[in-house]
């Protein structure tokens, strides 16, 4: 038994209703490479635009406001838009975890997000962020009610039991969060089904569990969804937080 040797995360440039999925990036992104990058459609970002020069995003006056753009990164100049991420849930082939068939997973598999690797948990609604939190995954008592400013949903458990793989048609992706959405614990969607609910992705605080642990040595696709608020009360800044996948294998 082993772990997979490969997990990436595939991105569509594509439509909705016509896929087409970008040269996955690899985990843990170093120097401008393998990086989603946040970006407002007024601020100018380009595909070859360093991730030095990334443009800062303008946080409301008031209230709270969605990340309208989502880029992917392959390299620190190399980087294409996400086509079917415009800040709302009306599209689904956005965002996939892809899996060699060389795993054995044991557990069913979670995703939520931290600060960085250390995974040290965040804290909920501090702002300004303490060592190894962020802006975002702490969240903020007036803006998101102490959750996350990142919201996911994923869709089944990507494989099933019996080695069937989950990928969702076009459409509508559960019910449009706000930036108040989530739930404390693990939320877990049904079989072959988006979550209902969006959740927060906040560290062991609020996280999504897959519904069924999938086939061993079987190579498939997760298929997940994210929405990303800003603030007024978010600390400005330049800010970083990891999408990360738990899981235990034989």
């Amino acid at each position: 038994m082993s772990d997979f040797t490969t997990i990436g995360m595939e991105y569509n440039t594509g439509t909705d209703a016509s896929p087409t999925y970008g040269t996955a990036l690899a985990l843990s992104g170093t120097s401008g490479a393998n990086e989603l990058r946040m970006a407002l459609s007024t601020g100018g970002a380009t595909g070859s635009t360093a991730s030095g020069a990334w443009p800062f995003m303008a946080k409301p006056v008031s209230g709270t406001a969605v990340v309208d753009q989502l880029w992917a990164f392959t390299a620190n100049t190399t980087g294409s838009q996400i086509a079917t991420y415009d800040g709302t849930n009306t599209k689904a082939r956005v965002l996939r975890w892809s899996f060699d068939n060389l795993g054995t997973p044991v557990t069913a598999m979670q995703v939520t997000a931290y600060g960085n690797s250390t995974h040290t948990a965040p804290s909920p609604g501090t702002q300004p962020p303490g060592t190894n939190n962020d802006a975002f995954t702490n969240g903020q008592s007036t803006d998101t009610s102490s959750k996350s400013y990142v919201k996911i949903n994923m869709y089944g458990s990507g494989l099933t039991a019996a080695a069937a793989q989950e990928t969702p048609s076009a459409g509508t992706v559960g019910t449009l969060p706000t930036a108040t959405t989530g739930t404390a614990g693990s939320v877990s969607p049904s079989a072959g089904a988006w979550l209902s609910a969006w959740q927060a992705a906040q560290g062991a605080v609020a996280y999504v569990t897959g519904p069924a642990i999938p086939a061993a040595v079987t190579a498939f696709k997760w298929y997940m969804h994210t929405l990303i608020f800003l603030g007024s009360n978010i600390t400005a800044g330049s800010w970083v937080f990891n999408y990360t996948l738990i899981y235990s294998f034989a």
